[in-house]
Parts: C-alpha cells; structure tokens; sequence
C-alpha cells in the first residue's frame, strides 16, 4: 500500500518477478488497503508509513486486529529508530527501507511469511548501538531464566522439537511451557510473542 502509483507498481513488478508470490492487490490508502484485505484475504501486506487520511501505523493496527490477520511488512523512508518500534508496537512483522534493494523486500516478505520478525540492516545497528527498544507500555511481568530462555529459542525461530532438545524437555512441556509464557505475558499469538521479546531485548533483532 503506496499513495504514490509508481511505488506500487514497480513493488507488484518486483514481486511478480520474484517468483512463489503472488501480488492480489494493491490499495493508494487505509480505507482501500482494510477493504481489499477483507476481500482479498493476503498473507502478507507491504504498507508504507506516510498515507493520506490514516497512516500507516494505525493502518498497520487495523489490519492487524482482523480477524485471521495478514502479516505486515512496512516499507519506509524513515530511518529513525522510533518509526521502526512504533511499526512493530502497530502489529507490524518487518521493516524496511525504500532505498534498499528489492532483493531485501523480497527477503523480509519471506521470513515473515514463516513467522519470523525482519528489521532492515540499517535499523539493527541503531537499536543495538542505542541499548535496544525503549517502549513506555508500563511494567511487564518479570520472567524466570528459563522462561527467558524459552522466549530467546522462540524469537529465533527454533521448532518446538529443536527447543525441547535444546532445554532437555519434552515436545509437550515445550508446548504447555509457551502457553503458559503467553497467557503470563498477554500475548495471543507467536508473533506478538516474538515482538516482545525483541521491545524487550530478550531476542536478537
């Protein structure tokens, strides 16, 4: 979702070209992005943040608050660190820069896809040479250290089987475990799972 219909175009031309994606839309604002998502039905949404009328981290919220929500992936000019953290607090899954290469876009399209989060190159460096995510939500629940193990194992996308042989327990105590780490945490999804512990600095970015 771009306001500007060159971006869109050369977005759909770049991904089309990709190959194993298949562009089914594309939307110049909110209004018309939350629409044909709700038709449309995509795994993944690429948005930018500067949109008319709603921008795109309220757009981001609403599309992220569907039910059986897309993936997000926010395309952006803003190399500010603060745009990145308000894109992932929306609900977004990725970020990145215009001026990268398409290959990146490509790439973050992918790994979002199987339930990773992606932060642009660029981002990374400026959130670990500031000490991490700031956010101002409040006190959060403190974690054991094998609870914050087990986000850590989490947030890097092991299998339940690869965290199991890595903390010695069983596929189903892995299992209960994350249920359990989710309902403490307040998170309904692995995704959100995974966005708090990068906030958090629990996880690599």
């Amino acid at each position: 979702m771009d306001d500007h219909r060159i971006v869109r175009q050369g977005v759909r031309l770049l991904l089309e070209q990709a190959g194993g994606l298949e562009v089914v839309g594309d939307a110049a604002d909110c209004v018309e992005a939350l629409a044909k998502a709700g038709e449309l039905r995509p795994d993944v949404v690429v948005l930018d943040i500067h949109m008319p009328l709603v921008d795109g981290f309220e757009t981001c919220r609403r599309l992220t608050d569907q039910n059986s929500p897309p993936k997000v992936v926010v395309l952006s000019s803003d190399f500010e660190t603060e745009s990145a953290q308000r894109a992932l607090r929306s609900g977004a899954s990725g970020y990145v820069l215009k001026e990268a290469a398409g290959e990146e876009l490509v790439q973050a399209i992918r790994i979002v896809m199987a339930g990773r989060l992606y932060l642009c190159p660029e981002i990374t460096t400026k959130l670990i040479r500031a000490g991490g995510f700031q956010d101002n939500l409040g006190d959060v629940p403190k974690l054991s250290a094998r609870e914050s193990e087990l986000l850590r194992l989490i947030a890097a996308g092991l299998r339940n089987k690869e965290i199991a042989a890595k903390l010695e327990l069983s596929i189903k105590a892995v299992e209960a475990n994350r249920s359990r780490l989710m309902a403490k945490l307040g998170c309904k999804s692995l995704a959100e799972l995974v966005r708090f512990a990068v906030r958090e600095g629990i996880a690599p970015v």
